[in-house]
């Protein structure tokens, strides 16, 4: 039966308390003040994640940079994941890196393992490998690799706060490990990150060149504010069902761009350029650290929420041949800030879902290892592209509701049962991905 008011795909982890925060730094002047709230927040952080140091910054690309130039000299490379924000990319290039791109594993979309040990040569000043979705990236694999060729480790742990593996939390197995606090993420500051790290020389670098910042930052977390203020108004529960979510489906039925691409997510990314543009160069305030403050306590308790979603996806969707499902996990290493699921015919089935009522989202990153701005970087990437193209996301997020999950599996049921594709274990078809992942290594 139709539905005409389903939940949102997303809804930010900032409340009522996040905005009038805000407010009350705006009227009384204290943005830069207050800077004891900065160290209460980095010591939280350092002994969440063990390690001697935390550092807030004012944005995670900004610590990705700071990272990046703290370890490699001017001209080596860097290995990543090409599935990123362009502006990862544009970072490793402004920290005076060459990216070097390593294709994913498909049923993960994280950094390979076996490419990383493939492209490492003399030249190599660092391996930056990306927790993507919340899952992570066999960090430990990855480091037995670099180890033996005394190579850092730099985690992108963007959307990966709180994750663990082998019982370590991601962002402390290599040498950096840097979070994002954004707006879209699980512990939000609207803008902001943090750099973890146990090497004390590599702090002290970070520590050092971030004094050198003086870029006024209200104007961009005002920015972000007023966007994230936006998007809590029009996914309320009420005004979504009612006036929202009919807009977003009838554009995005009858192809309506002007509002299609208003809504479609966009990463921030800089313009072209060789070395870091001065908007970055701001510092974390106090403001970020009272928000972070204000909500790590509700971080566990989101994570748990979201991983009992995912175990409905798993078992409501893994006999469906076709859908390239994320591994299931209960170790801690896969924390779903969405559930992420592959299939060729995405378009299709993005379509028929927005007709029967539903509300999911296509991946927004792209393939960067053959995007024309990186042209002199070029790889071919095959699994990346692949993933750019077949990629949606199932919301996970903590007040989404059990039958809101249900009734996406029903229709995706519905979906495939309408094309009379026979139902199978999903066991061959993950050997066929291991069959893909075999014969697609990132060629040069």
């Amino acid at each position: 039966m139709f539905n005409f008011s389903p939940n949102p795909k997303n809804r930010l982890y900032t409340n009522l308390n996040s905005y009038l925060t805000f407010l009350n730094y705006i009227l009384i002047g204290q943005v830069w003040q207050n800077s004891k709230k900065i160290d209460l927040f980095e010591q939280v952080l350092g002994g969440r994640f063990g390690t001697d140091d935390a550092v807030c910054v004012y944005q995670c690309r900004l610590g990705i940079y700071l990272a990046i130039k703290a370890l490699i000299k001017p001209g080596q490379e860097v290995i990543l994941s090409p599935y990123t924000i362009v502006d990862v990319i544009n970072m490793v290039i402004f920290a005076g890196g060459r990216p070097v791109f390593a294709d994913v594993d498909i049923e993960t979309c994280n950094i390979s393992a076996a490419e990383v040990e493939r492209l490492i040569n003399p030249n190599t000043g660092a391996v930056l490998i990306t927790h993507l979705h919340g899952l992570a990236a066999k960090a430990h694999q990855i480091k037995e690799i670099c180890d033996r060729y005394n190579i850092p480790i730099i985690e992108d742990a963007a959307q990966s706060f709180g994750v663990q593996e082998q019982g370590k939390p991601v962002g402390t197995i290599g040498d950096v490990g840097v979070f994002s606090l954004e707006m879209h993420k699980n512990l939000p500051t609207f803008l902001g990150g943090v750099v973890v790290s146990h090497r004390q020389d590599v702090i002290e670098k970070i520590r050092s060149e971030l004094k050198e910042f003086s870029h006024p930052p209200l104007p961009g977390i005002t920015q972000k504010v007023k966007k994230g203020l936006i998007h809590d108004i029009a996914s309320l529960p009420i005004l979504f069902q009612f006036l929202t979510y009919p807009i977003l489906r009838f554009s995005y039925l009858n192809n309506v761009e002007f509002i299609n691409s208003k809504v479609r997510r966009k990463p921030q990314e800089s313009k072209p350029a060789t070395e870091l543009p001065d908007i970055y160069k701001s510092q974390f305030t106090p403001l970020q650290a009272s928000l972070g403050l204000s909500q790590i306590k509700n971080i566990d308790r989101d994570i748990n929420t979201r991983i009992e979603y995912a175990h409905i996806y798993y078992e409501g969707l893994k006999n469906i041949h076709g859908l390239i499902l994320p591994p299931l996990r209960n170790d801690g290493s896969h924390t779903y800030l969405w559930f992420p699921v592959l299939y060729s015919h995405r378009d299709d089935l993005l379509k028929f879902m927005f007709e029967q009522g539903r509300d999911i989202a296509a991946g927004h990153f792209t393939s960067t290892a053959d995007s024309p701005r990186f042209e002199e970087f070029y790889r071919d990437c095959p699994n990346a592209k692949q993933v750019e193209k077949e990629l949606l996301y199932l919301p996970t997020y903590p007040s989404y509701s059990r039958r809101e999950v249900e009734k996406n599996i029903e229709v995706i049921r519905k979906y495939f049962a309408a094309k009379a594709t026979p139902t199978i274990e999903n066991k061959p078809r993950r050997l066929e991905i291991a069959a893909i992942q075999t014969k697609s290594a990132c060629a040069d």
